[in-house]
This record gives C-alpha cells, sequence and structure tokens, in this order.
C-alpha cells in the first residue's frame, strides 16, 4: 500500500493533537459525579414556545434526556426561561402550573408526567424520548427509524410531516448489520439500486441517479474520478438519510431520483465511546476507537474522535483493500444559545489488482465466457487509491421566539491515485488463442469542492395556528482535473494480450508520456425558502422554491496534437425550482400527502463529441399515505410516483468507441418518464424486533415506450431486522437481511449477445451477544446461500461478480 508523506504527516499531527486532548477525558469522567449534568447551573436561555419544543431546547442545552409523550405536552405553553440556573431550576419553571410533574430515571434522564393524586412514584413510565425529535438523533436509541429528518425540507419534520419517501438507515441498523461503507448502505436501502461498474458504485433510485448532501449541505465533492461516494465510511456519520424523488429544494442540482443526506456523529454531553477489532473473511481485519464528551468541567467544550483501519484480500485473484479513517470534530458553546462546531474527516482507500472496467461476458465468436468468480480483469500491479481530506465549520446561534440561524462552511480536497493494465472487452477476444488487447496508462486525478450554506428558521404566528419557516442561501464551487499518462509517446498504449496470461502480463518502467489533461469547473450559487403552513388543525401545506445560478467548464488538453478539444461551456442563471407538498391528517396515526417539484439537473457526463449533455430538466409527482404508530417507534409508507424528463443521459452504445480519457459516452433521452410505487416500515414492530422494509416497483421508459436501463431491476423487496430476545436469553440478539431482486438484461456492444440474470434472492445473518454490560461479541454473515450473481452488469460492456458467502467476527468493548 502507498502512504504519501502528507498524509503520514497529517496522521501524526491528528493523532498527537487530539491523543492530548482526550486523554483529558478520563480523569475529568471519574471527577465528575453522577448529577453534574442536572446539577451544573449554566447560562440558559429557552424562549416562550410550544412546551415539547422548550423541552426539546431545554435538553440540547444542558444535556439532560427529557422524555415526554406528545399527548401528554400537546396544546400547553412553556414561559420564556433564562439566567445563570441548573437544569431542575429551569424545568421547574418550563412547568409551572401546567399540572405536569417530572421523575427521575436516571443521572441524566427526567419523565414527565402528569400530576397523579396517587403520587409520581405511581404513574406509568412513558418511553418516549423528546430529545430525539430536536434533530433526529439516532444513535444510542437502539431504533431503525428516527422522529425527524430535515434532508427534504430544511425542517426538523417527521417522516409523517414530510411529504416525501424517506427512508433513514440509523446508527442501531449500521452497527447491527455490520454497513461499513455508503456502498453497504444503500444495498440495504428500500428503493436503491447499487450497481458497480468497477471500483464505482453508481447508485439509482425510479431509474435516476441521486444526489449527495452532508449534514443537509449539497456537494458537488463527488461528480468526478477524482471522488468517489461509494467508498465513503460510515464511522464518521450517525444516519443516512435518503430521499426517494426529485429533491430540487435543496438541491438545485438534485436529481430526480432523489438525494443521500449523510449526517454527521457529535460530540456526546457526557464521556462515551467504544473499542473495537474484528476478522474476516480473505484474510481481512479491522480495528476502530470511537471517544468522546466534554473536555472541560462546565461542559462548554465538547469534542469527538474516531480511528478506524481495515485491510485484507479479496475473493478476487491478487486483489487486496484498505481502508483508514480519521475524523474529528470539536464543539464550543461560546454562549447561551451560540454553539460553534469545527471538525475535519480524512479517508484513504487504497487497492492493489484494482479493476478499471469489467469483466468480458462474450468471446468474438458469442461464446460465454464462464470465468471463475475469481477472475481479475486487470493485471496484478493496477492500483487505485483515492484520498480526501474535509475541513468543516458550523455556527448554530439561537434567537429569540424559537428562531435559529446556522451557517455551514467546508472545504473538501481529494484525489485519484491511480495505474493499471486492462482487459478492453470493448475489442473482441479469441476463445481458443486468448489474442485480446490490453489498454495501460496511468490515470490520476484531484479535485476541490468549497461549499457554503446560511440559513434561516423558526415558528412564526398567524390566524391562530403555529407555522415554519427557512429561508437561506449556498454556494458551490468544485474544480477536478484528471490526467492521462501513457508508458510508450504520442499514444494511448494499447497491446496484444493472450487473455489466459493476463496474470502475469509485466508491469511498464514508467508512465511518464503525457496523452491528456481534462479540468473542469463547476459553480452553483442558489437561494431557497420553503414554509410549512398549518391551514387547519389537521391540513398542512408545505410551499417553497429555489433559484439556481449555474455555470460549468469543460475541456480536454491533447499533448499528442498540442490541441484542446472537447471544449464545452454550460451557463444556467435563476433557474426556478418549485416545491408543493401538501399533508392531511386522516387520524392520529396516519396521513395523506402529495407532492410536486420541478426538476433541474445538470449533466456531468459527455457524449461521443466530448461535450456535456444539455441539463436534465422535468417534473416529480409523489402521492402516499404514512402512518405513525406505537407513539413513533414504527413508521409507514405507501406512495405512487411519477416523473417525466428530457435531457436524461444513457450509456450510448452507438458510439463506437470511448472518449479520450477513457470514459464512456452518453446521449441525451427525450421525454424520458418513470411511474411505480412503493412501500415501506421502520421502526419497532414487536417488542425487540427492530426492522427496515421496502417493496418498489419501477419501470422508466422513452418517449417509444422503451424500456431505459433494463440492467437495473424493476422490482425491488429489502428487509433488515434484529431482535434483542426476552427474558433470561436477553443478551442474545439476532437478526439478519433479505434483498430480492427481479430480473435484469444487457445486450453487449458488439451484437455478441444477450446476458440476463434472473430473479435474485439474497440472506444475510447477524448475531451478538453481550458479554457483559460493556463487552460483546457479534458475527455477520453475507451471501448465505452463496449464490453467484451480477452485482453490475453493462456498465463497461461487462459484468461484476457479486460477493460469495463470507463473515465477520467482531468484538465491541463500551468505555
Amino acid at each position: 500500500m502507498r502512504f504519501s508523506p502528507r498524509h503520514r504527516l497529517l496522521s501524526a499531527a491528528l493523532a498527537a493533537a487530539f491523543g492530548t486532548a482526550f486523554a483529558s477525558w478520563s480523569g475529568l469522567a471519574a471527577a465528575q459525579g453522577a448529577d453534574q449534568a442536572a446539577a451544573q447551573a449554566r447560562d440558559i436561555n429557552v424562549p416562550a414556545q410550544p412546551l415539547g419544543a422548550a423541552l426539546n431546547e431545554l435538553s440540547r442545552q444542558t444535556g439532560v434526556q427529557v422524555l415526554a409523550a406528545g399527548d401528554v405536552v400537546s396544546g400547553l405553553a412553556a414561559p420564556a426561561v433564562s439566567g445563570r440556573l441548573s437544569f431542575q431550576q429551569a424545568l421547574d419553571r418550563l412547568l409551572a402550573g401546567s399540572g405536569l410533574v417530572a421523575v427521575r430515571n436516571g443521572p441524566t434522564r427526567v419523565t414527565i408526567q402528569r400530576q397523579s393524586t396517587a403520587g409520581a412514584s405511581t404513574l406509568p413510565a412513558v418511553t418516549v424520548a423528546a430529545q430525539a425529535t430536536t434533530d433526529g438523533t439516532t444513535e444510542g436509541t437502539g431504533s431503525y427509524t428516527t422522529r425527524a429528518a430535515a434532508g427534504a425540507t430544511r425542517m426538523d419534520l417527521s417522516l409523517r410531516e414530510t411529504p416525501q419517501s424517506v427512508s433513514v438507515i440509523g446508527r442501531q441498523q449500521i452497527d447491527d448489520q455490520n454497513l461499513v461503507t455508503l456502498e453497504d448502505v444503500l444495498r440495504q436501502t428500500p428503493g436503491i439500486v447499487a450497481d458497480r461498474n468497477d471500483e464505482r458504485v453508481t447508485f439509482s433510485s425510479r431509474g435516476f441517479a441521486l444526489s449527495t448532501m452532508i449534514d443537509g449541505v449539497p456537494t458537488l465533492g463527488f461528480n468526478s474520478v477524482a471522488g468517489e461516494s461509494s467508498m465513503i465510511s460510515t464511522a464518521f456519520y450517525d444516519r443516512v438519510e435518503v430521499i426517494r424523488g426529485a429533491a430540487g429544494l435543496l438541491n438545485g442540482v438534485g436529481s430526480p431520483g432523489g438525494a443521500i443526506n449523510l449526517v454527521r456523529k457529535r460530540p456526546t454531553s457526557e464521556f462515551a465511546g467504544h473499542i473495537s477489532g474484528g476478522i474476516g473473511s480473505w484474510s481481512r481485519y479491522n480495528a476502530e476507537i470511537d471517544v468522546g464528551g466534554p473536555l472541560n468541567a462546565d461542559g462548554t467544550v465538547r469534542g469527538r474522535f474516531m480511528a478506524s483501519r481495515t485491510d485484507g484480500k479479496s475473493f478476487i485473484e491478487n486483489k487486496k483493500r484498505s481502508e483508514d479513517a480519521l475524523y474529528g470534530i470539536l464543539e464550543v458553546d461560546l454562549a447561551a444559545g451560540s454553539r460553534l462546531s469545527v471538525g475535519f474527516e480524512h479517508q484513504k482507500t487504497a487497492i492493489d489488482g484494482a479493476n478499471y472496467g469489467q469483466s468480458p461476458l462474450f468471446f468474438s465468436n458469442g461464446q460465454r465466457t464462464n470465468l471463475p468468480r475469481s477472475f481479475n480483469s486487470s493485471a496484478p500491479w493496477s492500483y487505485w487509491d483515492m484520498y480526501s481530506d474535509k475541513l468543516f465549520a458550523n455556527l448554530d446561534q439561537r434567537l429569540g421566539a424559537g428562531w435559529q440561524l446556522k451557517v455551514d462552511a467546508s472545504y473538501l480536497k481529494s484525489k485519484r491515485e491511480r495505474a493499471s493494465g486492462d482487459l478492453s472487452i470493448y475489442r473482441a477476444i479469441n476463445a481458443r488463442t486468448g489474442a485480446s488487447t490490453i489498454d495501460i496508462r496511468e490515470n490520476p486525478a484531484e479535485g476541490a469542492n468549497k461549499a457554503l450554506d446560511v440559513h434561516l428558521k423558526g415558528p412564526f404566528e398567524a390566524f391562530g395556528q403555529t407555522h415554519e419557516a427557512v429561508v437561506g442561501m449556498s454556494y458551490n464551487t468544485y474544480d477536478a482535473t484528471v490526467y492521462t499518462r501513457g508508458a510508450v509517446p504520442r499514444m494511448i498504449d494499447r497491446r496484444p494480450l493472450n487473455f489466459y496470461q493476463l496474470q502475469s502480463f509485466p508491469e511498464p518502467t514508467s508512465f511518464s508520456y503525457p496523452l491528456y489533461t481534462a479540468p473542469l469547473n463547476t459553480t452553483e450559487k442558489a437561494i431557497y425558502a420553503s414554509t410549512r403552513l398549518k391551514l387547519a388543525e389537521p391540513l398542512s401545506l408545505i410551499v417553497g422554491a429555489r433559484g439556481t445560478w449555474y455555470k460549468s467548464d469543460a475541456s480536454t488538453l491533447d499533448w499528442t496534437t498540442w490541441r484542446r478539444t472537447g471544449v464545452s461551456s454550460m451557463r444556467e442563471n435563476g433557474v426556478v425550482t418549485p416545491y408543493l407538498g401538501v399533508v392531511f391528517d386522516v387520524s392520529k396515526e396516519l396521513s395523506l400527502y402529495g407532492s410536486y417539484t420541478d426538476i433541474f439537473q445538470p449533466n456531468t457526463v459527455r457524449d461521443r463529441n466530448n461535450s456535456l449533455i444539455a441539463p436534465q430538466r422535468g417534473k416529480n409527482i409523489e402521492l402516499g399515505l404514512k402512518g405513525e404508530h406505537f407513539g413513533g417507534k414504527l413508521n409507514t409508507s405507501a406512495a405512487i410516483f411519477k416523473t417525466r424528463e428530457t435531457n436524461l443521459a444513457v450509456i450510448d452504445t452507438g458510439a463506437g468507441s470511448l472518449l479520450p480519457d477513457g470514459g464512456i459516452p452518453y446521449r441525451a433521452v427525450q421525454g424520458a418518464k418513470s411511474k411505480g410505487f412503493e412501500l415501506t416500515a421502520a421502526g419497532e414492530v414487536l417488542p425487540g424486533l427492530q426492522m427496515l422494509a421496502g417493496y418498489t416497483y419501477h419501470a422508466k421508459r422513452d418517449a417509444d415506450g422503451v424500456l431505459l436501463n433494463p440492467q437495473y431491476p424493476r422490482r425491488l423487496f429489502r428487509v433488515a431486522t434484529s431482535y434483542r430476545l426476552p427474558g433470561e436469553w436477553s443478551k442474545l440478539t439476532v437478526g439478519g437481511s433479505v434483498s430480492y431482486q427481479s430480473g435484469i438484461y444487457y445486450d453487449e456492444f458488439n451484437e455478441l449477445g444477450r446476458a440476463s440474470q434472473g430473479g435474485l434472492t439474497l440472506f444475510g445473518l447477524m448475531a451478538r451477544y453481550d458479554i457483559n454490560n460493556r463487552l460483546s461479541a457479534s458475527l455477520h454473515i453475507e451471501n448465505l446461500g452463496d449464490k453467484r450473481y451480477y452485482n453490475g452488469l453493462g456498465a463497461y460492456n461487462g459484468y461484476t461478480q457479486g460477493n460469495p458467502r463470507n463473515a465477520w467476527l467482531k468484538l465491541s468493548y463500551k468505555l
């Protein structure tokens, strides 16, 4: 594996800085009394507002968890409370005259209950955490759902209040199911297709690609070969929110497929953490530490640090892969209601024996290749290393009357180091002699993404109802450059190859001849606003719009001719993307909803002339029924949807050749439409049984009714479960996953034949045993039936093989 001096220096500096800070936690944790969070006087500022919201705010400012059921605090108002107060003093003032009492459930947890003449000690316990409704944090809840998600509207709405299809994969599911990368998460998410190209993976929903956000802020950092979203480590994140359907309100360049919102872990109000390690099939191993808590006695400075390493071989011949991840964040309470957070993310993924392109489907005579699972379509000296370093800061300022100002800024530097010898599967392979072609090149890339988002949100009163509003602006700029260098002068290095001797093909001495340089610059500016109007007690209306200013410049410099080719420029000014959503509460548990949004999605792919394809435009309509059951522990939804689009980019199978930099040419499809339906359920369906499940059907066709992307399944069924056994067996948790997809097919580029795969069902198992209160052991098995299948088809005129049966055994110790 290759570690540059820059990254070794960064790792050492970060380890030293955070090691010093976190060493202080052990002493602080021992010195702090169990009741410190509740007894410590601090500056508290809770504005007058509904009681439930006031309790949430008090919980956020003090770190004490407040538990309250919605029907207990419904319709009650709280006075403004401010000053140098302890938690108990502030809580008493908020509850004064409400007829409610607070009952302690532990050193940092209280339950709000109705007063009873029998005494507070006889009241039944309430188990709904008010704190969870504030920002949707899933860590520590033990749940496969969440109480709030802001990825679709910027407002902290429950899933039932959000008029779009949303799935949230939280920390409990990520840990239970051993979902270590974003690819793992999305392969278990309802309605999402993850199609592996080579070392890269394409994510789509309803037949359209997905955009990426981090903490609700759109990012362009994964829009080129310098960044690869599928490799993102989940170790940094509390949850992954997946919005299906057009997400144009927050993503002016959002895809009609939806958006992925990665929500970071935050520092904890008390010292907490874990150390874990594991071993897996193919000589893999993993080690991780994650620790956080207060850094001073008052708890006004908090931090969190995590580091992990995964390394090992693969079932593919001569391939091995490692991932290194570092994450650190500091949070400071500057004053009452004012919080500043700064942090960093670092990740390196290094792959030896890496693939660029896929394995061939047919020989030149039309015979299927029927290669072994372990077949590697690249030479063993090929490598693919991805680096990303991100600095971020956000300011959260609480204003009067429940209003909040938030500023998010980030800088992402990404880099790819890659060189390879790849079997060319766009050229015929002779089955008898093995005569074929190998492409040899060095193909590094680098990119930088700067992003800024500022928004203001809060409640307002009108016509006897409480409403919410958001107004904001964002700025995103991305610069990337792709380089292509060869081992021979002034030409793409393509050599004759004996297909059967690919793994012994020698490595070139050097790649010293420049061939192409392809710079790209993209800038997006936007303003957006939305409001949630409570028209009547059962009816809410969400109205919003986004104005986008977008420009992109791309070109390719051919060093063999000294000519700049493929020069293209795109300008879009003041494109308005409207959003409309309606939610009608049918009962205390069920709501009908409908939503409409326009689509504006600049394409980043190029046509056969090496020019960017014009932006995608269209409309998306969705209707559905959502349920919130058992006090919010279980969320359900049923939806139908329809999307129309122009300038949809699909692979141009008639182009005849790849682009100069080796990229795939695309063409624009006019009048594409996608329609279908989905059913989902997430949360606790029975005591101790957590589940995320979904069934989706969609079909995407062009204006003539021809099915588009037949290599993507039209039907998906996903289930992930975990069940903690009751009684004496409560130390044991068991569960697993089921993934079904309908048949797919692909017509080979050179018309050698059609490759197809019928319906596919995969099973996974998990089990965890709590050895004691701190130490647990877990076992994870993937592809239990050891089925052989495609997990990618047709992206490079070939296929990628899905993982055979494999296992992980892990130990985790809570600090």
